[in-house]
């Protein structure tokens, strides 16, 4: 599988999960101590007090600072000692890593890579989340494998039709041939389903009794952010006043090189005070997604047990073959020099 892609902005966690306890968090493999300042400030800072190691994470915060919870040395936001118990003198590398934050869309960000490289236009535009038209329900669910592989799941829903018959698959997903198509580093996959039966969570969600209209456009945001746009409206009506229209966002954190977080928001556009529905939803979403956990450790370990072997692709794979592309090419211009004029490929418009 790949390596990870540093010089870009992964999701931490949602902005309410974050409270002024520092969290321990793990990202592309690097341990971080993430909290939250007296004056609402989200900061990030490697989880490990130069003085003894000690994590970082277990400490508290006072005001604008993080204290170790070993022996109270405190740091700024930026990873400066600006305190140490008993000691007048704070020698000048008495410093710990800190990491870019921002928050936007109701997450918190991280840059992981150069700092001098840090780019906020290369946030993924997630508008569904801010939208007051729109209402969003979230959560977390964590995989046991490489985050290439659920980049892969998302992309081509075929397997819905099979993993997913009890929630979202119906017949109709994998009969229906998709299309692919690549714009600057936007990898956007189409399926099309006239005249189908609507699946048990359209039945629920969009309240449908006969046969629906149904689409599938999903994108990969690199390196990790995959955006599906589903939804339906009664067979031949193009009537979306009578429908639904969805977005599930997906923000992927690889944890380490086999196992990946996925940040996930179901937005949509109707019910909007329906607590209810918020309710159906989840419950539905966590379902899905626990569904998916067994298949894709499986493949981890066939993965790694064959490392000799390369996967098969069929027709139904040609976004998933797109888009591996373009994160090889982000590892390319990830690993190469910064350069004045641009900091990494920038998504299409």
């Amino acid at each position: 599988m790949t390596n990870f892609i540093r010089n870009a902005w992964y999701a931490a966690c949602w902005s309410n999960e974050l409270e002024r306890e520092p969290q321990a968090k793990t990202i592309l493999g690097e341990y971080l101590a993430l909290f939250r300042t007296e004056t609402g400030v989200a900061a990030a800072v490697e989880d490990c007090c130069p003085h003894r190691f000690a994590p970082m994470s277990l400490g508290s915060v006072e005001g604008e600072n993080i204290v170790c919870g070993y022996h109270g040395m405190q740091f700024d936001c930026a990873g400066v000692c600006v305190d140490i118990p008993g000691q007048k003198n704070i020698p000048g590398r008495t410093k710990i890593r800190a990491y870019p934050v921002v928050e936007k869309h109701k997450l918190v960000w991280v840059w992981t890579g150069d700092p001098k490289r840090v780019d906020e236009g290369l946030i993924p535009d997630l508008r569904w989340l801010d939208n007051p038209d729109w209402r969003s329900v979230t959560g977390t669910t964590r995989y046991g494998c490489n985050w290439v592989l659920l980049v892969d799941n998302l992309l081509d829903l075929t397997h819905t039709t099979f993993v997913h018959q009890s929630t979202i698959g119906t017949e109709d997903v994998a009969n229906t041939p998709v299309t692919s198509e690549r714009t600057g580093d936007i990898v956007t996959v189409t399926r099309i389903m006239k005249d189908t039966e609507p699946s048990n969570f359209y039945k629920r969600v969009g309240g449908f009794e006969g046969k629906i209209d149904r689409w599938q456009k999903i994108w990969l945001d690199p390196p990790s952010t995959v955006i599906i746009d589903a939804g339906g409206v009664p067979a031949g009506t193009n009537d979306k006043y009578r429908g639904i229209d969805t977005r599930i966002i997906s923000i992927l954190k690889p944890v380490d090189d086999s196992t990946v977080d996925q940040i996930w928001a179901f937005a949509r556009d109707t019910c909007l005070d329906d607590a209810d529905l918020d309710a159906d939803i989840e419950k539905s979403i966590i379902h899905t997604f626990n569904e998916d956990i067994e298949f894709l450790a499986g493949q981890q370990r066939n993965m790694e047990k064959r490392p000799e072997r390369k996967m098969l692709n069929n027709t139904a794979d040609s976004g998933v073959v797109q888009a591996r592309r373009v994160i090889d090419e982000w590892l390319v211009a990830d690993m190469a020099p910064a350069r004045s004029d641009t900091s990494a490929p920038a998504p299409a418009e």
